[in-house]
């Protein structure tokens, strides 16, 4: 009963660390599936003439410096770059926005800085007016260079990206001297970002923990029925040990002398040591004589 009792222990000890093993594993596996980022960068080729130079050459600059808007289409686009027509509706938050677009039937892209509404009104204001994309640049970020993917749900059909304000500030800066500045738009690399969040953190580390404590309280009990079962066994083989030297000590016990019939070559030998008896020998005569 008591080897029984250790074996199903150990067995749900085993079978639990093992499921508790597979199901964190499993847990994280999926939390990491589900909890992902796939993006796209931009390549941005700003093409203007540098009054500076003194000349009508053309300076081109290149840079993959973009990031495609979560719903937005990757694919390229171009035009002369626009701003908004008033330095008070720079943020194109006004539905009534107007921007210094070319003539109509010319392709043209928005420049509007982040802030003061969200990413989508920005879009459906500038797609209103026909631009062939928007370029948000983004205004007061810690870190300069830093650019995100853009949500923007429902706007699905206009080409948004995102560049760092640097570069934004740069464009503008051009068209403040009234610069016409050409962009052209390509998609760049497809980046694929895997992360678990905090929650999915806290609840696989719960999970685990809970898990844990059980395979811990399946060992302490195996652990503490084997220690019982040593201590049984140990009792015994004591009192096993015990009650046969009391029976041995009452065996009546006497010596043997020459001339006896155990010394005779015809007698039986020991049935113990499976010798003979010799003169002086001090044996114990056992119950069955």
């Amino acid at each position: 009963m008591a080897m029984s009792v250790i074996q199903a222990c150990r067995s749900l000890a085993l079978s639990t660390w093992l499921l508790s093993f597979c199901f964190v594993h499993l847990l994280c596996l999926d939390f990491t599936v589900a909890e992902k980022e796939e993006w796209y960068t931009a390549f941005v080729n700003i093409t203007y003439a540098d009054p500076a130079a003194g000349t009508a050459e053309l300076r081109s600059e290149k840079s993959e410096c973009g990031r495609y808007g979560e719903q937005s289409p990757k694919q390229d686009a171009r035009g002369q770059v626009a701003l908004s027509a008033s330095p008070a509706d720079r943020y194109a938050c006004d539905p009534g926005t107007r921007f210094n677009a070319p003539a109509p039937g010319k392709s043209w892209v928005a420049l509007i800085p982040r802030g003061n509404c969200t990413y989508k009104e920005k879009i459906r204001h500038a797609a209103a007016q026909n631009a062939s994309a928007v370029v948000i640049y983004n205004m007061g970020s810690s870190n300069a260079n830093e650019t995100i993917t853009m949500p923007h749900a429902g706007l699905e059909d206009v080409v948004a990206i995102m560049i760092p304000e640097p570069k934004g500030k740069e464009i503008v800066s051009l068209l403040e001297r009234n610069i016409t500045v050409m962009m052209y738009i390509t998609i760049g690399t497809r980046n694929l970002q895997k992360y678990v969040s905090r929650t999915s953190v806290v609840f696989v580390s719960i999970s685990f923990i809970v898990l844990m404590i059980i395979s811990l309280a399946w060992l302490v009990f195996y652990y503490i029925q084997r220690f019982r079962y040593a201590n049984a066994r140990d009792r015994n083989q004591r009192r096993l040990g015990d009650a046969a030297k009391k029976a041995i000590s009452k065996l009546q016990v006497r010596t043997i002398k020459k001339g006896d019939k155990e010394t005779e070559p015809d007698f039986d030998n020991c049935a113990v040591c499976i010798e003979g008896y010799k003169p002086n020998d001090v044996v114990r005569i056992l119950p069955c004589r």
